[in-house]
This record gives C-alpha cells, structure tokens and sequence, in this order.
C-alpha cells in the first residue's frame, strides 16, 4: 500500500463524511420538524377550543342584551301605561 493520499482517495473520504454529516444532520433536522409540526398541531387545537369558547360566550352575550332589551321595553310600556291610568283615575304617583 502506498503511503500517501491520492486526490481520489481523498474525494472518496471526503464523500463518506460529508454523506455521514449530512445523514445525522437530515436526522436531527426531521426529529426536530415532527416536534414542531406536533407542536403546531397542539397550538392549532388550542386556538380552535379557544375561539369555540368565545363564540360560545359571545352568544350567551348576545342573547342576554337582546333579553334585557325586550324586557327594558316592556318595563317603559308598563310604566307608560301606569302612568296613563294614574292620569285618568286622578291619582298622584309619588316616584
């Protein structure tokens, strides 16, 4: 065997490591894209519980103002009419 290195020699060994690098490199690459692809995923489902949760608190809000807005007229159509019948009886309301 000859003691030195040829160009080919050195080409081939240069090949070998860097495939090697590159295989562990590609490796830890993938490792670390599935951790953050599954991270994602979990983030994703998160967000959708999280605007599921408000949609759902949004319309219990909805509902109550639309409550309070029937019930705000029906108080001022009760006071209107009280006040209608106080007129024609003659008697004083005392607020």
């Amino acid at each position: 065997m000859a003691d030195y290195v040829t160009s080919s020699d050195l080409t081939l060994a240069l090949g070998e490591g860097f495939n090697d690098i590159y295989k562990k490199l590609t490796k830890h690459f993938d490792v670390r894209f599935d951790k953050l692809e599954k991270d994602i995923a979990e983030i994703n489902e998160k967000y959708e519980h999280l605007i599921s949760t408000l949609d759902t608190f949004l319309k219990r809000l909805d509902d109550i103002e639309a409550n309070n807005a029937a019930r705000d007229a029906q108080l001022a159509r009760l006071e209107r009419w009280i006040e209608q019948v106080a007129a024609k009886t003659g008697v004083k309301l005392e607020y």
